[in-house]
């Protein structure tokens, strides 16, 4: 266990790297939205006859696009420091309630998805690495390595045909909803009771399935070489002699001493989930923020998509953050720079 001394020092300066890159992440943000091609205020309004280009001229000014470049550039750090993120350009309501109702989807999505993954990755792994050379090993590795390969929408968009139909005449064959997060026609408004809970957990099968399986191949993989290698160790050695079976030395000795490269792994796959989320939310029509993103690249909504890419950028750092500060709890001998 690191001295507390030693660990704060490593604290503050991991901190200090974590704003630096956070502030940095804000301003190559803003110069590449900005540098979009397109005018935002041609899809407000269309230029035509019937139009009074002072109505052009008027949301030039009220969303500062008329601006200098240092001035836009003040007025968003500004803003975003602030947490005061401004009206969406197209929707003209607030883009922090417009993304934090979209947030809620995507992060049970994403919830729901890392946890099927941690679960079923590190259990997958284990059983491999225990049974190393068996046919279940060759088999969860070869399935593993096909299914690692696979781009996520893909395999979306086969799931979607496969579980939305009935392959070759089989009527037994499960049906799920292809696209949505619940059953509107028959529930109408949204309410959290019972049915609707249940209806939306129908609705999440395929996308968390998709979205677990993608990071999943990759867990189990590296659980597996990470107890190859720690059970070939003195000390699994030594608890054998001592008479614990093959079950309580995987669980009490290897197991704990094979997580730490699982833990930087997973603060990835956090990451690589939520980059996944954007196509698979768009497939399935799933209204979290990666359908609100694509929507927003469509329709140059540059509010939106600022506030988008920072809150993703701080996801992923402060993820990672965490992930080394467990690590280097856990694993004092590990250096973090």
């Amino acid at each position: 266990m690191a001295s507390r001394k030693t660990f704060r020092r490593i604290l503050t300066r991991r901190l200090v790297n974590v704003v630096i890159t956070i502030f940095g992440i804000m301003v190559l943000n803003f110069f590449l939205i900005h540098f979009m091609p397109g005018d935002p205020v041609q899809n407000i309004v269309p230029r035509g006859n019937k139009y009074d280009e002072s109505i052009r001229w008027a949301l030039y000014e009220k969303f500062h696009l008329n601006d200098s470049l240092p001035e836009q550039l003040a007025w968003y750090l500004w803003n975003t420091i602030s947490l005061n993120w401004g009206t969406s350009y197209i929707l003209n309501r607030s883009v922090s309630s417009i993304i934090f109702q979209d947030m809620r989807w995507t992060a049970l999505l994403v919830g729901t998805s890392t946890f099927i993954m941690v679960l079923l990755g590190v259990a997958i792994g284990a059983l491999s690495a225990y049974r190393r050379g068996s046919a279940f090993d060759v088999g969860a590795t070869s399935i593993s390595l096909f299914f690692y390969g696979m781009p996520v929408f893909w395999m979306a968009l086969i799931l979607q045909a496969l579980f939305t139909t009935h392959p070759l005449g089989m009527s037994w064959w499960p049906q799920l909803p292809p696209s949505g997060y619940y059953d509107s026609d028959r529930y109408g408004h949204l309410a959290w009771n019972l049915p609707v809970i249940l209806s939306i957990l129908k609705y999440l099968i395929l996308p968390a399935t998709v979205l677990a399986v993608g990071s999943l191949a990759g867990v189990s993989l590296v659980m597996r070489s990470a107890l190859v290698d720690t059970m070939t160790e003195d000390f699994i050695l030594t608890a054998r002699a001592k008479g614990l079976t093959d079950y309580g030395v995987l669980r009490h000795h290897a197991l704990p001493n094979g997580m730490p490269p699982m833990i930087a792994l997973i603060a990835m796959d956090i990451a690589f989930i939520i980059g996944g989320a954007y196509q698979v939310e768009y497939v399935f029509n799933y209204p979290g923020i990666g359908f609100r993103t694509i929507d927003a690249i469509g329709t140059l909504d540059f509010p939106i998509l600022q506030f988008i890419v920072v809150v993703g950028g701080i996801a992923v750092v402060v993820a990672n953050f965490v992930a080394d500060m467990l690590l280097y709890y856990v694993d004092p001998r590990i250096k973090i720079s």
